[in-house]
């Protein structure tokens, strides 16, 4: 049953809507002479996630965050990765590329989750104004396109397009304008506590992050593992 108090749901979208092919990309590191996991793009992923906590929730409690913050995450993500797999400073640099290069291939973020289609089927259904808001480099619309997705969603906004990143207001205030919504009528849904939470928050929204390798287990928000669990939360707000 729709929400009385929220009309409008928006999503990040990569690990909350597309997922990455990391068995492809531990592959590239392997095949390159350093054996890489899965497992070790996850720990990456939390250790990463953790330092931009450090960094970014001070600013954000300021209310005072820059207009782009993505590559912090990156650079930490991948600084964790090559400690993982034991990459020596003189190989850092070639395997940093490499592994960058195939995050940045749009194809790598092509994994959609079997509930997410019936689910966003679902929300749409009951008449919730759907939208993406997403750090990403342009491409964003054409990837939910390839995958399915993109007919779900009322609006997409991408950073590289719009020219300024999460956790940044106006990223977010464009979203409601286009709904035409008021914050507290609004839903954000993200992976990263800080960009995604934090962002939501200091525009207004209601922040729900949605955390499948633990990387938050002591969040302060709502926490979802799977997108249908939000009907929980919708259904308390």
């Amino acid at each position: 049953m729709k929400s009385s108090h929220v009309h409008a749901i928006f999503f990040d979208a990569g690990n909350t809507l597309l997922y990455p092919r990391l068995d492809e990309r531990a592959r590239d590191l392997t095949e390159a002479g350093f054996p890489a996991r899965v497992e070790d793009f996850h720990a990456a992923e939390r250790a990463a996630k953790q330092k931009l906590d450090e960094w970014l929730w001070p600013q954000i409690r300021k209310g005072e965050v820059p207009r782009t913050i993505d590559h912090y995450f990156w650079g930490e993500y991948l600084a964790s990765l090559m400690g993982l797999i034991g990459a020596p400073e003189a190989e850092r640099t070639r395997l940093i590329r490499m592994a960058a290069d195939g995050f940045r291939n749009i194809r790598t973020w092509s994994v959609v989750m079997p509930e997410t289609p019936g689910y966003l089927a679902s929300l749409k259904e009951q008449g919730y104004f759907l939208g993406v808001i997403s750090n990403s480099v342009g491409t964003m619309e054409d990837q939910l396109r390839q995958v399915g997705l993109r007919d779900y969603f009322q609006a997409v906004f991408d950073s590289a397009i719009v020219g300024v990143e999460k956790p940044h207001p106006e990223i977010f205030q464009l979203a409601l304008a286009s709904a035409k919504v008021k914050a507290n009528e609004t839903v954000f849904v993200g992976d990263t506590n800080a960009t995604d939470v934090g962002g939501a928050q200091l525009a207004g929204l209601h922040g729900v992050l949605i955390d499948r390798i633990n990387a938050y287990p002591n969040a302060a928000c709502p926490r979802i593992t799977l997108l249908p669990e939000l009907d929980s939360i919708l259904a308390g707000i």
